[in-house]
């Protein structure tokens, strides 16, 4: 069996892809990962085989989501204008990216936000670039009910976002 150590040092670049899309912040992807990595490390014994990253990738995602439901029950605490140097005022024109065009990056956040956890799970790691056999692996679920979902949620995203969808035709 290769070396636990290095394959887990070997995966923080792709789970720091992962966990910065799911956090949206630097500090906390990183923090994310190490946490990841700090249990897969304790908890190696229980490791039964197959695909290593599948099995930390989803120790990742059960953190975030135990982090994401206590952090929904504590209140927020509003920010102050000047701890947010970004000039987000109505007028403002938007920042180029380059990502986008049409809608706006926002408008996709607010209707993957109004979707269900399983749309928006299954979508969010489609655009890590996982392929279907690894969100299967995480999801641990049938490969053809990943592709099944993943039809289903573009479609819905698509209708939500253009009024009309290119997977009507399927």
């Amino acid at each position: 069996m290769p070396d636990f150590r290095n394959e887990l040092s070997g995966m923080a670049p792709d789970l720091f892809r992962i966990a910065i899309k799911r956090t949206g912040h630097y500090q906390d992807a990183n923090d994310l990962v190490q946490q990841a990595l700090l249990r897969a490390w304790e908890k190696q014994h229980l490791f039964k085989g197959g695909n290593q990253t599948a099995w930390v990738v989803r120790i990742m995602v059960n953190i975030f989501n135990d982090k994401y439901r206590k952090a929904k029950k504590q209140p927020e605490i509003p920010i102050e204008d000047e701890e947010f140097p970004i000039d987000l005022s109505p007028g403002t024109p938007p920042v180029d990216n380059g990502i986008l065009t049409g809608i706006e990056i926002d408008d996709v956040n607010k209707e993957l936000n109004k979707m269900g956890k399983k749309c928006k799970e299954i979508l969010l790691l489609i655009a890590e670039e996982n392929k279907y056999k690894e969100i299967s692996e995480i999801l641990d679920i049938p490969m053809g009910t990943v592709m099944n979902r993943l039809l289903r949620c573009r479609k819905q995203l698509s209708q939500a976002l253009y009024g009309t969808s290119k997977y009507n035709e399927v």
